[in-house]
């Protein structure tokens, strides 16, 4: 039998300080994507829709239902309410599918590690994909259909696709870096934020090589200009190699010129794409006018290039105007508190990758050769991020912290190679007490993360106040889901006339058909979630059904006067509590004997509602369910006027 001698050990694990065994890096890289696209899709279409979910969820399928949309800032880019609306078109709209995208590009996320393959050791892009994979944080928001997680996962590609293009000379990882940075800008306003970091950080970084290089005797001048020639890929003995490789500077510069002019025109291809407004918009008070992306193309190809210059000015300066309007404005709020939310966000979901990094920091800064800028990149990245965000932010949103934590996954993935060297070198030369102390640090951050994981990502405590990954206007009562989709989408299935009543000034709307695209949606907003669930059954009895019906009254007098009988199968209204005295359910749960009452929260703690359900409400189904509107004219004392509802697909409305 071989004997596992000193010399044996140290030979087979002496790669792992250096460089992995061939096409290793690339198979645990892939290994760690499949387990976290694992980790990401079980369970996925669980948890009943947070707001902003339900929110953007909404609209999405109101443009897969009507074909039209067009850029609306509050909802941030367009990209997800595209691509959703596409998914939502081929798998139907669910929580599940409104998810997918988000967790899928969430899931790939860490194959951007191997984009750095040339300034980290193959340790740390392991390392550096396994905390984009699994940190609590990160994985939450893969699961939630909101855009935080494309952004970063976007613009991590386009930062590896500009080193790429740096050590490679290759142009075409230009095109990758300038295509996904657009992709980053069309998932959401903030991508804006990241060049700023960048250049924030590259200032530092220039700053300390040209001390660096001072104290060598090197001249700033020399200094600038070998970056210069560098970023242009040539050095001061390469006029030969342009002349053979180009035909001589002029030609370089041609060529360089038209990359310049491809990769402009590259990304507002990108831009243009998902900014440009669909099905002619929304109309007032929005701006497209009409207009219509893949019309204008065909008046182009016919020769009348009209409609695509206004739909270029739309899907640009017109969605520039948008953002600035909404989001251009100073948030006035207090720095601090906005900062120790964020610090607390670190640390609920980020704390392995918090200490990981200043590991990292301290031992790539000390090292032999002296920092390297992508590490010491990461690091000022992160720093600008929390002390950034806070300020940017328009409320305390624990998705913000998201791009802090892709930003110092960087240094906190150095910090946990340089771990499981120590330990791999360790056992080498039979230190049985350094392979114990590196055993113990890698075990406590798998526990971190791992308890994070399980208490805050799978099985989270909604209603707690401290579960800091959960915003406030996540429901807190799963069971609502339940409700929605089951026994009221049966009703709204089978019910005639009026399916839903909303009772109360919180929830009143006075036309309906507000609601039908977005604009002056009154108090719709408030009936979030509840409003997505009851679309997708809009959505489910498709073209020519009479649909979903909806109405809303704010006076009991008019649900006291309704026929019994007539009343809608489901009231949704406020529960009886301090501050809700704009209409409640203490308000007209006499009038509904016979209803079943189910309590719920709306948001995550002191949001209660109530929907109340007839029990027997087969025995009325074919009956025309309308409530009395002492306002309508037609209306008397013991009639009945019909609501506008909820229009069905065919309504001229819906475009």
């Amino acid at each position: 039998m071989a004997t596992d001698t000193a010399t044996t050990r140290e030979n087979r694990y002496g790669a792992i300080t250096d460089r992995l065994p061939a096409n290793a890096a690339l198979l645990a890289v892939g290994l760690i994507v499949v387990v976290g696209l694992v980790a990401r899709l079980v369970w996925l279409g669980n948890r009943i829709a947070h707001q902003d979910e339900a929110r953007v969820a909404y609209w999405t399928l109101r443009f897969a239902e009507t074909g039209t949309f067009e850029y609306r800032a509050i909802i941030h880019g367009p990209f997800l309410p595209i691509v959703d609306g596409w998914l939502f078109t081929l798998l139907g709209p669910t929580d599940f599918s409104a998810r997918l995208v988000v967790a899928l590009v969430g899931a790939t996320m860490p194959l951007a590690a191997l984009l750095f393959r040339t300034r980290l050791r193959d340790s740390e892009i392991v390392a550096l994909a396994a905390l984009l994979a699994f940190n609590p944080l990160l994985l939450y928001y893969s699961r939630f259909m909101r855009s935080d997680v494309l952004v970063a996962a976007f613009m991590l590609v386009a930062l590896g696709g500009f080193v790429r293009a740096y050590d490679t000379r290759r142009v075409r990882w230009l095109f990758v870096a300038v295509g996904t940075m657009a992709l980053a800008l069309t998932a959401k306003e903030n991508a804006l934020l990241y060049p700023v970091c960048w250049l924030a950080a590259g200032v530092l970084l220039l700053d300390a090589m040209l001390l660096r290089d001072r104290a060598r005797g090197v001249r700033a001048r020399e200094t600038l200009a070998r970056l210069g020639r560098g970023v242009a890929g040539i050095s001061e003995d390469d006029d030969e190699r342009i002349r053979h490789r180009f035909g001589g500077i002029d030609r370089w510069g041609g060529r360089a010129l038209v990359v310049a002019v491809g990769l402009v025109l590259w990304f507002f291809v990108v831009i243009v794409f998902f900014y440009a407004p669909r099905g002619g918009g929304y109309g007032p008070p929005y701006s497209a006018g009409g207009l219509d992306l893949y019309s204008s193309l065909g008046s182009l190809v016919g020769g009348d290039p009209g409609p695509f210059v206004a739909v270029l000015d739309e899907a640009t300066f017109g969605a520039w105007e948008s953002f600035a309007n909404q989001w251009g404005k100073s948030h006035d709020h207090p720095f601090l508190p906005y900062l120790e939310h964020y610090l607390k966000t670190m640390e609920a979901g980020a704390l392995a990758v918090s200490a990981l990094a200043v590991v990292g920091t301290l031992a790539d800064r000390y090292r032999g050769g002296g920092p390297r800028p992508l590490v010491m990149l990461g690091v000022f990245w992160g720093v600008f991020s929390v002390l950034g965000y806070p300020i940017a932010t328009d409320i305390k949103a624990p998705w913000a912290a998201v791009h802090a934590v892709v930003a110092l996954a960087i240094p906190a993935a150095v910090g946990l190679a340089l771990v499981a060297r120590w330990g791999a070198e360790a056992f080498a030369d039979d230190d049985r007490e350094g392979v114990a102390l590196a055993a113990i640090v890698c075990l406590l951050v798998v526990a971190q993360v791992g308890y994070a994981t399980g208490t805050q990502v799978y099985v989270p405590e909604h209603e707690s106040t401290n579960n800091q990954l959960v915003q406030y206007a996540q429901s807190s009562t799963g069971d609502m889901k339940t409700l929605l989709n089951g026994e009221v989408a049966t009703i709204t299935r089978e019910n005639a006339g009026t399916d839903v009543l909303y009772f109360g000034k919180e929830f009143f709307m006075a036309r309906e058909s507000q609601a039908n695209q977005p604009g002056n949606t009154g108090k719709w907003f408030d009936r979030l979630p509840m409003a997505w669930y009851i679309e997708q059954q809009q959505y489910a009895e498709g073209r020519g059904s009479p649909g979903v019906s909806v109405t809303s009254r704010h006076r009991a007098n008019d649900v006291g006067r309704t026929d019994p009988s007539a009343l809608p199968p489901v009231v949704i209204t406020l529960a009886n509590r301090s501050g809700n005295d704009g209409g409640n359910a203490s308000d007209i749960e006499q009038y509904l004997d016979g209803y079943e009452k189910h309590t719920f929260e709306r948001y995550g703690y002191s949001s209660e509602f109530v929907v109340f359900v007839r029990e027997d409400w087969q025995q009325y189904a074919d009956v025309e369910s309308r409530v009395f509107d002492a306002l309508d004219p037609s209306s008397g004392d013991g009639s009945l006027s019909a609501s506008s509802g909820h229009p069905s697909l065919d309504d001229p409305v819906y475009g």
